[in-house]
């Protein structure tokens, strides 16, 4: 009898710790956050490596409430050793806002996949020395990321799902 309760007793006890150790249902994001996400990438930078040598960023605003994504794209030339803007467009062309798609992660609990499309220059048709390129040298790329929460959901640390950089945004 004192095993059965024993047995019993052990099993309350570990179900207990593991109901009480599950992942949170974090509330679905809300608000905006403005994040950064470098870019390091030899094959943005071989387009002339004589004459490019720096780095790329991208900077954005997520408003999780109307599901739009804003944001600036700059690359660095650190050539002559003066870290000057060579070049720097829009995601979106129009400053009008990229539409976002936001949704739960079925791969990872209490955290989020935003799927969106931002416009990049088309290497073979932008000109290089431009500060701002225009017209139709850009093609759409689809982007896909994951949003991790932390700090109760104040901040989210991103994860490239279909490219190969990360980042982070905080909320404002």
């Amino acid at each position: 009898m004192i095993g059965a309760k024993r047995l019993i007793l052990g099993f309350l006890l570990s179900y207990t710790s593991c109901v009480m150790s599950a992942v949170p249902d974090v509330p679905f994001p809300a608000g905006s956050c403005a994040g950064i996400i470098p870019i390091d990438d030899p094959e943005l930078m071989e387009t002339d490596s004589s004459y490019i040598d720096g780095n790329a960023n991208i900077s954005f605003i997520i408003d999780f409430d109307n599901a739009q994504l804003f944001g600036v794209a700059l690359l660095f030339n650190d050539y002559d050793g003066d870290n000057e803007r060579l070049i720097q467009w829009s995601l979106d062309q129009d400053s009008s806002g990229n539409d976002a798609k936001i949704e739960r992660d079925d791969l990872m609990p209490a955290s989020f996949l935003a799927t969106f499309s931002i416009d990049l220059p088309d290497d073979r048709l932008t000109p290089i020395n431009v500060t701002r390129p225009t017209g139709n040298a850009f093609q759409e790329v689809p982007i896909k990321v994951r949003l991790l929460p932390v700090g109760s959901g104040s901040s989210y640390i991103i994860q490239g799902v279909n490219i190969p950089y990360h980042g982070f945004c905080t909320a404002i």
